[in-house]
């Protein structure tokens, strides 16, 4: 996995783990930060295993190696929390983190999810008249090969008779910033020391942990969380913004009348490992190089700040040979009627080939 779950890439650079390799192409990432959970399960070596989802750490890795990932819903937490807060998880937020399950196919994911609740695992839910929303905004500025598989897959979806409703989610990345920033790097603070306190840790702090990290993006990040650079906007973040984040989702999904809204989990396929930094840059369509992190994390960040459930599957292949993955999300609440409307979707579009190993 990405050291202490802190990035996407999986390109872990300590002495004991080095870098998760993409099976489909082991010059590249898989993902994260459930990489090795990703690349086991695409591997065949397992059929399914959990990961962890802070901003897409299921959902990421799962889209990049052709696998499926479910973020659950977190809402505000409490009876919105699909899964138990057990503090069996180093934390890194506690208004985002989620355990999450992975699995080769979704009915895997759809069984270990009904394991993990107690309840009926989904069954597969009729497409025909189904409305599901289109955001422009998760649809642009997209790699050009990877947006002809997305958009080839959304034409198969149309013709099996899904209702696409062309509605967007103004100023989201604009909002989801001003969540998004100040949560992580701050939450942290209080999370780390309350969590190794309760494991009979006592004494450890931040910076101690800060100075073992060996992967040089991970570190710089826990650099600004211990100068808690972001500080001052936290409680505008957690009182204003996140609330009114999560207004606009709800309005969109109540006002288009849509059970879900789709989108490529990612703007890219799978990018190069980056042995010096764990997470350098990528250039998309010959443009402007930009943070690997900031490019991957775009499309599910903003789901995992407003607490609804998220479910990536697969789409198709890019450049031949490399996985692609679409996303659907909707309300707080409506995780079974994901993995149903999943399941019908992947019968759709099939499963990954596998990988030639």
């Amino acid at each position: 996995m990405h050291e202490l779950a802190f990035g996407i890439t999986s390109t872990n650079l300590s002495t004991f783990a080095g870098p998760v390799k993409n099976p489909y192409d082991k010059s590249r990432i898989p993902g994260g930060s459930s990489g090795g959970t990703a690349a086991a399960i695409a591997a065949g070596i397992v059929t399914c295993g959990l990961g962890s989802d802070t901003g897409g750490s299921t959902r990421i890795p799962a889209a990049l190696t052709g696998i499926v990932g479910l973020r659950p819903s977190v809402g505000n937490g409490d009876a919105e929390r699909r899964y138990e807060d057990t503090n069996a998880v180093v934390p890194i937020s506690h208004t985002r983190d989620t355990v999450g399950p992975m699995g080769g196919t979704v009915g895997d994911v759809a069984l270990l999810d009904s394991v993990i609740t107690g309840s009926a695992m989904a069954k597969p839910a009729p497409l025909r008249g189904r409305r599901v929303g289109i955001p422009a905004v998760l649809w642009s500025g997209l790699d050009r090969e990877l947006e002809a598989v997305v958009k080839a897959a959304r034409a198969r979806l149309a013709e099996a008779g899904i209702v696409f409703v062309d509605a967007d989610l103004a100023g989201l990345f604009d909002l989801n910033g001003k969540v998004s920033f100040p949560l992580a790097p701050h939450e942290p603070i209080a999370d780390f020391p309350a969590y190794l306190n309760a494991s009979g840790i006592e004494g450890v702090t931040l910076a101690e942990i800060t100075a073992q990290i060996a992967s040089p993006d991970v570190k710089g990040a826990f650099g600004a969380i211990v100068a808690d650079a972001f500080g001052a906007a936290y409680d505008d973040a957690i009182s204003v913004q996140r609330p009114a984040l999560q207004k606009l989702y709800a309005a969109y999904f109540r006002d288009n009348n849509v059970d879900a809204i789709l989108f490529p989990t990612t703007v890219a396929s799978a990018v190069a490992i980056d042995m010096d930094k764990g997470s350098g840059e990528v250039s998309l369509n010959g443009g402007t190089a930009a943070p690997t992190f900031n490019t991957l994390i775009r499309n599910t960040d903003p789901g995992s700040n407003a607490g609804i459930p998220g479910l990536s599957l697969f789409a198709g292949m890019a450049r031949g040979s490399l996985p692609v993955g679409l996303e659907i999300d909707g309300p707080v609440g409506s995780d079974g009627n994901l993995l149903s409307l999943g399941l019908s979707i992947e019968s759709v579009l099939g499963t990954a080939p596998p990988p030639q190993l």
